[in-house]
């Protein structure tokens, strides 16, 4: 047995901490060949908390007791095994139906562990003294870790770090976080099951530190239960640490696999073994059964084939009807041939040969009258809506002319159907566009206009017959959406670097929360623009605030050196100063700094020996009077410099409402113009545009609000489409009325606009195919007069 080579000792403390009851759970099992521990977390916000851990916990040993291996496939279904008994406990017991937990479970060969885990729960693997390598948490502030947001010590005092973003419990579907290649182990390793409680209040360097004091590892986990009851924190979580000395490890062993996918993969080729034998017994059977019998059934799945307008698999089993009957004429001549009547035989089969032959040709005729329409029905397919419309007119008339099968065929109802895909087209090709034009939002971010074309588009495609379209543009739809949830979270972290940054720095807090309130600007989000705008606007409020405060200590500590109290104005003026540098104006801590040095020379002159006083009397009070004069002038100095920075904050507040107001005429205009391009008014289009491009020019010239230029490359690339287009109207119009010149003219101009607007390729090409049309009929000679039809 592989316990007896290895020598694993397992400790483990677990409280309530200061809650009411312990929702922890711990667990383990050491199997004469393998070994499992596992820890769970109940969320103690949930009626159930603590029901919850002692099932995930109990599930997953059962489960791993009645078939025991050391693989990832069997965390995996132990983490699946525990989740089900917890949903299943909350359909059964309604108050126990929003329960969740976090669970880690750490498996062993008595060589190797592997382990996963989900929510909140950690692992800890400790060698030589110190903590090598720790899982990861499915929280929010783990997000903000990943993202750079937020530093990994500071995770323990995130007000995020229990905020879950999946646990065992939930209905959806779970990622579970295990890992896929074995730890190995050696003598002396210790691993760590924790709960949140545990590593919230507990420093990593804390851990080792303790770890290097204590051989016992018993006290090593009294040491850190002190550590937990002395933190600072007034609400302390359920506290759990199991730890695990490695006294002795078993002879390595690899990873089984596991057999019941090998025998699944054994039985399914059996199972094809079996099919292939199968299918050479019938066919056989069916061989034997007569040529005659091969050949009727090779007519019959001709008609069927027919019937199904799979007109070359009906030619083909016509062909091999005939091979059939040519089997049927004997080669048998003379008095053999006579007494098989085997030339009677031989003519009836030529003459069964014949008919098939003559089915032939008339298939070959049917196949011709709907060659059209298949070819039609690819193009309407790709997408190609006038060319398709040239097939079905010509399908039409090929159909019209059919007699063979008509009723077989259902060729009115073919008709029927081709005169509605006739007029489907010109609706889908305007669907199209506005498929197209929901994909240039999407590149440009307006994905509330993008929803709008999409939406619209996928109504005509289903009002005309294409249904399969819509899932493509639902699948865009679903593809905004997910986008949408990826500008979220650059929005959110953007926010939420705003408000860690608010008590240290209201500078670069302020910057934050603008990059966030553009971006859900651009979402479209009203809500969070106005409480991003009411957290700018409180710290206005606290920096103005603020600066008051500081400005009427500065007023009091001069009146304090005024009245002949130096050391309290000296206190004042000090809290004054204290303040100006946390808001980072040297300027003011400067001056500030001015008047403490004066009131320190007014206590150390009044330090002087009393007989130098009397003798200097006169002198001092000449120059304290002095003194009071100035001081009085920095004091009317000092308020009209606090005057002024006001007006200037109130200047830059009305700046900012100024250029708010621009922007969100600039994304409405820029929103209207592209429903304008939709809709075709090309000339309204790039009115609203040039609006829109005089509005970011201003805001862009101002150059705290961002570089707006990349949007005004935008809508530059936006007004030469719209002008390509709009000439290419007026190029239209002009051939149409037989000006050839202007037309050639107009659509040379419209093709280099939208060349430059990046424009696609097969809109390209037929501008330069009306192109080479106009020029033709702009170039023919005077007896040329044919060219004009």
């Amino acid at each position: 047995m592989r316990k007896d080579e290895a020598k694993f000792i397992t400790e483990f403390l677990s409280e309530a901490g200061t809650k009411a009851e312990n929702n922890d759970y711990f667990g383990y099992v050491l199997l004469d060949n393998y070994a499992i521990w596992a820890v769970a977390d109940g969320f103690d916000e949930e009626e159930g908390a603590k029901v919850a851990a002692r099932i995930a916990v109990e599930s997953a040993i059962e489960y791993f007791m009645l078939r025991p291996r050391f693989n990832y496939d069997v965390i995996k279904e132990m983490m699946d095994y525990a989740n089900l008994k917890v949903k299943e406990k909350q359909e059964e017991t309604q108050k126990y139906s929003l329960m969740h937990t976090s669970l880690l479970i750490i498996i062993s060969n008595y060589n190797s562990i592997l382990y996963g885990n989900i929510g909140n729960t950690r692992f800890y693997h400790i060698r030589g003294g110190y903590i090598i390598s720790q899982s990861r948490d499915d929280t929010i502030a783990q997000l903000l870790v990943d993202e750079e947001a937020l530093n990994i010590s500071d995770m323990k005092f995130h007000r995020q770090r229990n905020d879950l973003l999946q646990a065992i419990g939930d209905f959806g579907k779970i990622k579970l976080n295990i890992i896929k290649k074995p730890v190995e182990l050696m003598e002396k390793d210790v691993f760590c099951l924790t709960t949140v409680g545990f590593w919230e209040n507990i420093d990593e360097h804390d851990m080792e530190n303790d770890f290097s004091r204590f051989e016992d590892k018993k006290q090593w986990l009294n040491s850190l239960e002190k550590r937990i009851l002395a933190s600072l924190r007034d609400n302390i979580e359920n506290y759990t640490i199991a730890q695990v000395e490695v006294g002795a490890v078993a002879s390595p062993e690899p990873m089984e696999k596991d057999k019941r996918k090998l025998i699944k993969k054994i039985i399914l080729v059996m199972l094809i073994i079996v099919v292939i034998i199968l299918f050479v017994i019938i066919w056989n059977v069916k061989r034997r059964n007569g040529i005659l019998q091969a050949a009727t059934q090779y007519e019959k799945l001709a008609d069927e084939e027919i019937l199904k307008k799979n007109f070359n698999n009906s030619i083909d089993n016509l062909k091999l009807e005939i091979g059939e009957y040519e089997k049927l004429k004997p080669k048998n001549k003379g008095i053999i041939g006579f007494l098989t009547n085997a030339e009677k035989k031989r003519a009836d089969a030529s003459k069964k040969i014949d008919e098939i032959n003559k089915k032939i040709g008339e298939t070959e005729k049917i196949k011709k009258a709907f060659s059209d329409i298949n070819e039609g029905n690819e193009m309407f397919n790709s997408g190609n809506y006038d060319e398709a419309n040239v097939k079905y007119q010509q399908a039409k008339y090929n159909l019209n002319d059919n007699s063979y099968k008509r009723d077989e065929l259902n060729t009115e109802e073919i008709l029927t159907t081709l005169d509605s895909r006739i007029n489907s087209t010109v609706k889908l090709k305007e669907a199209k566009a506005l498929e197209t034009a929901g994909d240039a939002a999407v590149n440009e971010g307006s994905y509330n206009l993008a929803k709008v074309s999409y939406k619209n588009a996928a109504d005509m495609y289903l009002a005309n017959g294409r249904a399969d379209y819509v899932s493509q543009v639902e699948k865009k739809l679903e593809e905004i959406t997910d986008k949408e949830k990826t500008a979220y979270n650059g929005a959110m972290l953007a926010e939420n670097k705003g408000d860690s940054l608010a008590q240290s720095n209201i500078n670069s807090s302020k910057e934050a929360y603008y990059q966030a309130r553009q971006m859900y600007q651009t979402l479209g989000d009203t809500v969070k623009v106005g409480e991003i705008d009411n957290k700018i606007q409180e710290l206005d409020s606290q920096q103005n605030a603020n600066l008051q405060t500081a400005n009427n200590l500065v007023q009091e500590g001069l009146s304090q050196i005024t009245a002949n109290n130096p050391a309290q104005a000296i206190n004042i003026l000090t809290q004054a100063k204290n303040i100006y540098q946390k808001m980072k104006d040297t300027n003011n801590a400067n001056v500030v700094s001015k008047y403490i040095n004066q009131a320190q020379e007014f206590i150390k002159f009044e330090s002087q020996n009393a007989e130098k006083l009397k003798t200097q009397e006169i002198e001092y009070s000449e120059k304290l009077r002095q003194q009071e004069i100035q001081i009085q002038q920095q004091l009317q100095i000092k308020e009209a410099e606090i005057k002024a920075q006001q007006e200037e904050m109130e200047q830059e507040r009305q700046r900012r409402e100024e250029i708010t107001r621009k922007m969100e005429n600039a994304s409405n205009l820029e929103m209207q113009a592209d429903q304008l391009a939709i809709n075709e008014r090309f000339e309204e289009s790039i009115s609203k545009y040039e609006e829109t491009k005089k509005l970011l020019e201003e805001v862009n010239a101002d150059g705290n609000f961002g570089n707006q230029m990349s949007k005004i490359e935008d809508l530059n690339k936006k007004i030469e489409k719209n002008e390509g287009y709009l000439l290419k109207r007026k190029a239209e119009e002009d051939f149409k009325n037989k000006k050839w010149k202007e037309a050639v003219e107009k659509f040379t101009q419209a093709k280099e606009k939208l060349e430059k607007s990046g424009t696609k390729q097969n809109e390209i090409a037929e501008i330069e195919k009306k192109l080479k049309k106009a020029e033709k009929k702009a170039n023919k000679k005077w007896w040329q007069f044919w060219k004009i039809f």
